[in-house]
């Protein structure tokens, strides 16, 4: 089974700790493109928010704001990491909402607030999925909403056996696993994963824009693939 897995699925994946980045003082600052994130992982019991500057777009060069320019979450400063060039700060527990504030160097200051980060557990008792038929997993937790997915990712004991599984299905409250895909996974122990997200509408961004996300992921389950 494959340890870095979890680095694989987890939302904090739209990070690479090889990618170029600079200075925000050596862009126009109409041209940021931000990002907001907060995210639950009931495998540390942390909550963390988190703040991405890119130049002109999604898939531009990462920044590190030069001061005066500061991002905070809840009134609390974030700081940078050097290595992954993003912007946090962690919470003990389960933060379901907050404030994102943004001041620029031109002194514009972008508020962004996200509510509503949902929970979402595991089936009470599932210890294990046959893969001679396709399998319905009714999580715990409220239905999908508009703007909302849940992923569902088995990792099985060889490489490249990872299986991913996907819903947006407004009102739905379960996903389905194709027999097709549960059979690309090896027979005995695999890792279950689950997030939760949902992206909003930015509230107040530069004119290069950008989006704002919640994330909750349940703790990771053992199960057996069984035939």
């Amino acid at each position: 089974m494959k340890t870095t897995f979890m680095l694989i699925f987890a939302f904090t994946v739209f990070f690479s700790a090889s990618c170029k980045r600079e200075s925000s003082d050596s862009v126009d600052q109409t041209k940021i493109y931000t990002e907001y994130h907060l995210v639950y992982d009931a495998n540390t019991d942390i909550t963390y928010a988190r703040a991405v500057f890119k130049f002109s777009n999604i898939t531009g060069t990462q920044l590190e704001l030069v001061a005066p320019a500061e991002v905070k979450f809840n009134n609390d400063l974030m700081a940078f990491n050097q290595t992954l060039a993003f912007y946090e700060k962690q919470y003990s527990g389960f933060v379901s909402g907050g404030t994102f504030v943004y001041k620029d160097l031109d002194n514009n200051t972008f508020t962004n607030t996200i509510t509503g980060v949902k929970t979402i557990g595991f089936p009470v008792g599932l210890d294990s999925i046959h893969k001679n038929a396709s399998y319905e997993m009714t999580w715990i937790g409220d239905s999908v909403v508009t703007g909302e997915g849940v992923t569902v990712s088995i990792d099985g004991l060889y490489e490249n056996d990872v299986q991913i599984f996907y819903t947006n299905l407004v009102n739905s409250k379960s996903i389905t696993m194709p027999l097709n895909k549960l059979q690309l996974i090896a027979t005995g122990n695999a890792t279950i994963y689950m997030q939760r997200d949902i992206t909003k509408t930015i509230q107040q961004a530069p004119s290069a824009g950008g989006y704002i996300k919640g994330v909750y992921k349940p703790q990771n389950k053992t199960i057996i693939m069984a035939d």
